[in-house]
C-alpha cells in the first residue's frame, strides 16, 4: 500500500505480522501517516524482502510462522546494525531484555499515537536526529576535504 498523499514518503517501513487483521490495519494507518509500507505474514517472507529491500525501520510480530520476529531481528542486526528494529508482542517484557535484538518493543495494545510517535524517533536516530540534506550546498564540509 502507498500513501495517500501527494509528498514522497517520509520512510520505506517492512511490516512482519502474522495476524492479516492486524497487519492491515497498522499498514493503513501507517501509510495514512506517509510511510511507505512493505508488507510480510511470516518471518521467512519478511527476511526475503529485507535483503531485496531498502528499510528505515523493521516492525515484527514475535511469533510470526517460520522465523519467529526475534530471529528475523537478530539476523537483521547481525547483518546492519544501522536499521532499527522493533517488536510488536502481546506479551510484556517489561523492560527492554540486555539480549534483545529490538531497539524498542511495543506491548499490544497500544495508543497509535505513541506507537507513531515512537516510530518516527527510531527512523529520526538512525539519521542522527536530522533530516538528510537535499542538496550538496547544505553538506558541511571539514577543513581541508571537498
Amino acid at each position: 500500500m502507498q500513501n495517500s498523499t501527494l509528498e514522497p514518503p517520509r520512510a520505506h517501513i517492512l511490516l512482519v505480522e502474522r495476524n492479516r487483521g492486524a497487519l492491515a490495519l497498522l499498514e493503513t494507518m501507517l501509510c495514512w501517516k506517509g510511510y511507505r509500507v512493505t508488507t510480510a505474514v511470516d518471518g521467512l517472507d519478511g527476511l526475503e524482502k529485507f535483503r531485496h529491500g531498502q528499510f528505515n525501520l523493521i516492525l515484527t510480530n514475535l511469533s510470526t510462522p517460520r522465523i519467529s520476529g526475534w530471529e528475523l531481528g537478530r539476523i537483521v542486526k547481525n547483518s546492519d546494525t544501522a536499521i532499527p528494529v522493533a517488536l510488536i508482542t502481546g506479551l510484556d517484557f517489561g523492560t527492554r531484555p540486555d539480549h534483545s535484538p529490538f531497539d524498542a518493543i511495543f506491548a499490544e495494545p497500544f495508543p497509535f499515537d505513541e506507537f507513531e510517535c515512537t516510530v518516527s524517533s527510531l527512523i529520526e536516530c538512525r539519521n542522527g536526529g536530522a533530516a538528510k540534506p537535499n542538496s550538496l550546498e547544505k553538506l558541511p564540509l571539514e577543513e581541508g576535504r571537498l
